[in-house]
């Protein structure tokens, strides 16, 4: 009787655990579309009450006026190529270690989960220089070929799916005379469709919400993404006090992430938990 109450209480305590810490994340997204329906006189006369009539000019200005559909247009631009080239960077040397012996094969994995324990930002130098010799600085090529980067988290995922799938369907495809090729891409990779799924939507959200990498290749305003773009905006903000119209822009840059997360949530935990995690 005594553990069982134990354990009721234990559990009471960790359902109000999980509900403070989810007010502390809605709360403030809440309080900034709360206040980005208001006039700046609004806000700094209460920032806790409603708008008297909701005000849309705040957005309407973001977009046109601040410049925000600008960097909307290059972050859709980068994480659309960008997620697309990390994938298939990951995919074909994932597919290769996992289904192919040659010497050597073990130490291209475990250097692919010695990427995901050192910190990116250890080999940031010299990636700059490297930039900078090829001509890749400021640009959004260049942005793209970093997030391209095959081994990591990626490769390690699509890794346990790839070899989860059973060989004999190369095998009749190479009887009937397929390429190495036409195997990879029309049998293997629709196979790994939840996996390879399951990784563009998480590779696509970080690339959306990245600061650092951008604001480090990018020096011309015309090439901001959309979180440096914001952080610019942040900071003459604080010259000219039109806090609504940076709130407005917040929560346009935030409704793609919020819009792709509720649709493929599920797919999401459903495509790492069902293969990506074996082997």
């Amino acid at each position: 009787m005594k553990d069982s109450n134990v354990g009721k209480f234990s559990h009471a305590v960790i359902q109000i655990v999980f509900i403070l810490l989810t007010i502390s994340l809605v709360f403030p997204f809440l309080w900034l579309v709360l206040n980005s329906f208001k006039t700046n006189i609004e806000f700094y006369k209460d920032i806790w009450a409603f708008p008297e009539i909701p005000q849309i000019q705040n957005y309407v200005k973001a977009w046109t006026e601040v410049g925000l559909s600008k960097y909307f247009l290059n972050s859709v631009v980068v994480t659309l190529l960008g997620t697309g080239a990390s994938v298939l960077s990951a995919a074909m040397p994932a597919y290769v270690v996992a289904k192919f012996k040659f010497r050597g094969r073990n130490f291209v994995y475990n250097l692919a989960v010695l990427g995901m324990v050192i910190p990116g930002i250890c080999s940031f130098g010299s990636l700059y220089k490297l930039m900078i010799q090829t001509n890749l600085i400021n640009s959004h090529l260049g942005l793209i070929i970093y997030y391209s980067g095959g081994l990591g988290m990626g490769f390690v995922i699509l890794y346990g799916f790839f070899k989860s799938i059973s060989w004999s369907y190369a095998e009749a495809a190479y009887i009937d005379g397929a390429s190495d090729w036409y195997v990879f891409t029309k049998i293997m990779l629709p196979l790994a469709r939840p996996g390879l799924a399951a990784l563009a939507l998480v590779n696509g959200i970080n690339i959306w919400n990245d600061y650092f990498a951008p604001s480090m290749f990018l020096h011309n305003e015309e090439l901001y993404t959309v979180s440096v773009g914001l952080q610019k905006m942040v900071v003459k903000q604080s010259y000219s006090a039109d806090w609504t119209t940076l709130f407005a822009a917040l929560i346009m840059a935030a409704i793609p992430i919020l819009i792709i997360y509720v649709i493929f949530h599920e797919k999401i935990i459903d495509g790492f938990s069902t293969g990506g995690l074996k082997g």
